[in-house]
Order: structure tokens, then C-alpha cells, then sequence
């Protein structure tokens, strides 16, 4: 059961030049806080979306940017075709310390990025 719901990311509008992505803070995940089962459950919005987002998450206390790996299926886009104006969540299990959104985005707005764990 959650317990906890915090935003990670809020009405990002800066648009990515290339495919490099951009990155949310770092937020305290399951392992942080202890949680023995490890679930978190997070939820994206978007209005007239084009662009990648995922979710990645660390094991190291003090992370640097070579620290971060991306966590198996939270990613959401990658289309460029596509335009988006809906929201979607997935659920992943790990006992991360740190968790942060790491997205691209090339038209539209991100308007939330929620996560539960």
C-alpha cells in the first residue's frame, strides 16, 4: 500500500534540441525510507506530448551522474510521430535509495510526473 506521494517533476515546458535528456531531482525512494517490498508506482501527464521520459534510480547514497541507471519498463514516448495528451503510470519494484525522472522533451508539456511508494 502507498503511503507516500510526492511530484517529481511540474509544468516543464524547456523543449531538448537533441536527443539529450534532462533530469528531475533526486527524490528518496523505497530503499531510502526502508521499505521492505520495494513497489513504487509513478504517473505521468502530458499535454500534446512528443518526447521520452522514464524513470531512473540509484543504489548509492551519494550519486554522481555516472550512478544512475534507468529502471526497466517506466519509460513512456520515444515516438516522434506521436502527440500526446494523456496521462499513464507504471508500477516498478526496487529498493532504490534515490529515484529522479530523466526525460526529452521535443513539443508539449510535461505536466506532472507523481510517484507512490
Amino acid at each position: 500500500m502507498s503511503t507516500e506521494s510526492r511530484i517529481l517533476l511540474s509544468n516543464i515546458t524547456d523543449e531538448s534540441a537533441d536527443s539529450t535528456f534532462s533530469y528531475g531531482s533526486k527524490m528518496p525512494g523505497a530503499g531510502y525510507n526502508r521499505r521492505s517490498n520495494g513497489l513504487h508506482t509513478v504517473m505521468y501527464s502530458f499535454d500534446e506530448f512528443i518526447g521520452t521520459v522514464k524513470m531512473q534510480g540509484t543504489l548509492e547514497q551519494y550519486p554522481g551522474e555516472a550512478d544512475w541507471f534507468d529502471i526497466a519498463s517506466t519509460e513512456v514516448g520515444g515516438d516522434s510521430s506521436v502527440i500526446t495528451s494523456a496521462s499513464y503510470s507504471r508500477n516498478f519494484t526496487g529498493n532504490f535509495l534515490w529515484i529522479r525522472a530523466a526525460y526529452n522533451l521535443q513539443n508539449g508539456t510535461i505536466t506532472e510526473i507523481r510517484y507512490n511508494l
